[in-house]
C-alpha cells in the first residue's frame, strides 16, 4: 500500500507504482485465463484443468481484492490531493466496476475449490471473458481519467520547475 504522501506529486508516484504491480497482476490473471482456453481445446485430463482453475482463482480474487481494497482507494486520495474535479469520474466508475466483482467471485465460489463442471465450463469461461472485458475497459477509463489525467499534471509542474530555476 503507497505511503502517505505529503503532496499530490508523491502520491502520484505512489500510485504509479501501485499501478504498475496491479496491472502486471492483471496480465497474470489473464494469462492464467488463456491456459484455461487452450488447455480445453486439447481434452485435458480433470486433475490438470483442476490446478489451472485454482490457480486462475486464486489470482483472480487477489486482483480483485488489490483493486477494491488498495487501487481505488489511492485513486480516490490522489483525486482529492489533486482537487481538480477527476474524483465525480471515480465516483461513477467505482459502483459498475464492482457491478462486475459479484459475477467474478461466482465463478470463484463455483470453481476455485478444484471442481471442473464439464458440462458448464466452456458457457461460463465464456462469461468470465466477457465480465473481465468490461471490468478491465471500465478500470482503464478510470485510470486515465484519474491517473493518467494527474501524469499531464505532474510533468507540467516538473517543467515548470525546471524552467524557473
Amino acid at each position: 500500500m503507497p505511503r502517505p504522501a505529503n503532496s499530490p506529486e508523491q502520491q502520484f508516484i505512489a500510485v504509479e507504482d501501485l499501478l504498475t504491480r496491479w496491472l502486471r497482476e492483471r496480465r497474470e490473471l489473464l494469462g492464467k485465463y488463456t491456459e484455461i482456453v487452450v488447455t480445453l481445446d486439447s481434452d485435458p485430463q480433470a486433475e490438470a484443468l483442476a490446478l489451472r482453475q485454482g490457480a486462475l482463482c486464486e489470482v483472480l480474487v487477489d486482483y480483485i481484492s488489490a483493486g477494491h481494497f488498495e487501487v481505488f482507494h489511492e485513486l480516490l486520495d490522489e483525486a482529492e490531493r489533486f482537487a481538480d474535479g477527476s474524483g465525480t469520474l471515480a465516483r461513477q466508475l467505482i459502483p459498475a466496476i464492482g457491478d462486475t466483482t459479484e459475477v467474478l467471485l461466482a465463478y470463484e465460489e463455483k470453481y476455485g475449490s478444484g471442481a471442473t463442471y464439464p458440462d458448464t465450463l466452456k458457457r461460463d469461461l465464456s462469461s468470465l471473458g466477457e465480465v473481465l472485458e468490461s471490468r478491465f475497459v471500465l478500470e482503464d477509463r478510470l485510470i486515465a481519467g484519474l491517473h493518467s489525467r494527474h501524469r499531464r499534471l505532474v510533468a507540467s509542474e516538473t517543467t515548470q520547475g525546471l524552467t524557473t530555476r
